[in-house]
């Protein structure tokens, strides 16, 4: 997201896409419903302290890991106001579930959404042509994907809440009316000590992600 390699989609919308890792989404890093047992003070300080340590590095790798704790914990001061995506993701699993097939496990574990994916490609009855109603009004699709296969759009309330784009992209997020405002007072907080302690110094500013400025149009790649 502006950005760091966590982010491949952004757009007005607040469309996030991860790396895969594993065959699920992670949750490290996409919001889901939940209530941290973090204050509001708290939230600041962490927020603050991760500014000044970005605003202070000069190593690329050090910048990488503050990127990264930055959207985890960005993830976590938006969870209270996030849809409950995990939720939506195991009901999605088990729609996909009852469509039949015989999908191989990859590796160990329990078996994912995309090997229930995997595992429809190619039958002659077409995931793209259904939609599956999910538990609160959600409802799961599974459109053909430019790469091939199958890939899989969880909407609820107007909002592709969890979209899978290939294993180019991964897992991916389109934020809530309510999770944008939740962000962009994140990164308030975030870019405001970051350029107080900029001001007046030689070094490049690093700049607001793009996702967060007001653009008609999206297509980022980081």
């Amino acid at each position: 997201m502006g950005i760091s390699a966590l982010s491949a989609v952004n757009s007005v919308n607040m469309k996030h896409s991860m790396p895969l890792r594993g065959r699920g989404p992670d949750w490290s890093i996409i919001p889901s419903s939940g209530k941290s047992s973090k204050s509001k003070a708290e939230f600041t300080d962490e927020i603050k302290e991760l500014a000044r340590k970005a605003a202070n590095t000069t190593s690329k790798a050090e910048l990488e890991y503050i990127h990264r704790r930055r959207t985890e914990l960005c993830a976590e001061y938006m969870s209270d106001v996030s849809p409950d995506r995990k939720a939506l993701y195991r009901q999605a699993e088990n729609a996909l579930k009852r469509q039949g097939g015989n999908p191989k496990c990859h590796g160990s574990g329990e078996l994912t959404l995309l090997d229930f994916l995997e595992a429809a490609d190619g039958r002659t009855d077409s995931l793209a042509e259904k939609k599956f109603a999910l538990a609160g009004g959600g409802t799961l699709t599974c459109p053909i994907l430019t790469s091939g296969g199958y890939g899989a759009d969880i909407y609820c309330q107007g909002t592709k809440v969890l979209t899978y784009l290939g294993s180019g992209y991964g897992w991916a997020c389109e934020r809530t009316p309510a999770e944008r405002e939740k962000e962009r007072e994140f990164y308030g907080i975030y870019f405001n000590e970051y350029r107080s302690l900029k001001n007046g110094k030689e070094e490049e500013l690093e700049a607001l992600p793009d996702y967060l400025e007001e653009k008609p149009s999206f297509d980022r790649k980081a």
